[in-house]
């Protein structure tokens, strides 16, 4: 959306540039229409540098609309400026209540993908602590309510979890999680870590099992002028019910081996843990 705004302003501030103009050579337009794309993006990355020094310094109780806004918006545009293209498949499945994403995790760019077009559902994800670190990012993604964990400290870990499972229940959000705790880089999963099904049950709340595909190419075309498509898909909901029937290891064997045998890999975990990257 934001993407499109641009390129209408320009076009339209290109074509009063050149009717106001005394004999303006038409070689000039395509200069004057990028010189406005360029400016207007400049002046959006000024605005969220900007906003970003006001924003709190500490994760707020509840997310703040205008971070979460911010956040879609943003990812919105860089995603058609990318010329990325998402495909969802079985997006219908959702459930109404507030669930927690699980996915397989092979790209950077897997959670953008999925918050620039969960754009009717509040989702906060999970993320490591040096995502928060970062200039004019960190502060938004606090106060969107993103949650950052310490993997190398169970206790603080585990007191994430339970600040997630009462943000879902108080404000109906829904929590990202990649169980492989990093990407894959030969996108073979890894061993799933057991914290997003913990979440899962302290929440009482349902587990959408998903799979992405085609991010990994992302990188790849970056400076192509190809589309780049990727895609969604729901395979499975499991309602709080049977997730609370279920151990969070015999939770996290299953989800793995459904991702498994969509992806056409086998369902045993490597036999050395996952080291966390990102």
């Amino acid at each position: 959306m934001l993407n499109v705004i641009f390129l209408i302003f320009s076009t339209i501030g290109c074509g009063v540039s050149y009717l106001l103009s005394d004999g303006l050579s038409p070689w000039w337009i395509l200069p004057i229409w990028l010189g406005l794309y360029v400016g207007l993006t400049l002046l959006w990355v000024l605005f969220l540098v900007v906003s970003s020094l006001f924003l709190p310094r500490k994760t707020p109780e509840k997310p703040i609309p205008f971070c979460s806004g911010t956040i879609r918006f943003g990812l919105d545009w860089l995603l058609s400026l990318l010329g990325i293209r998402v495909r969802w498949i079985g997006r219908e499945k959702l459930p109404d209540e507030p669930c927690v994403i699980v996915s397989n995790h092979i790209s950077g760019f897997d959670p953008m993908i999925l918050l620039g077009t969960m754009r009717s559902r509040k989702l906060v994800y999970i993320s490591k602590e040096s995502n928060f670190r970062i200039p004019v990012v960190g502060p938004f993604l606090r106060g969107a309510c993103f949650l950052s964990i310490d993997r190398e400290n169970a206790l603080r870990a585990m007191r994430t979890l339970g600040t997630a499972g009462d943000k879902m229940k108080q404000y109906g959000v829904d929590v990202g999680i990649y169980p492989e705790g990093t990407r894959s880089r030969t996108g073979k999963l890894l061993r799933f870590k057991k914290g997003a099904f913990v979440l899962a049950q302290r929440a009482n709340a349902p587990i959408v099992i998903l799979v992405t595909r085609g991010t990994e190419n992302i990188t790849k075309k970056i400076l192509s002028p190809r589309l780049v498509r990727t895609e969604l898909e729901v395979l499975e909901v499991m309602n709080a019910e049977t997730v609370q029937s279920m151990t969070a290891d015999e939770l996290a064997s299953y989800t793995r081996a459904v991702l498994a045998r969509e992806l056409g890999q086998t369902a045993d975990e490597p036999k050395e843990p996952s080291h966390a990257e990102d």
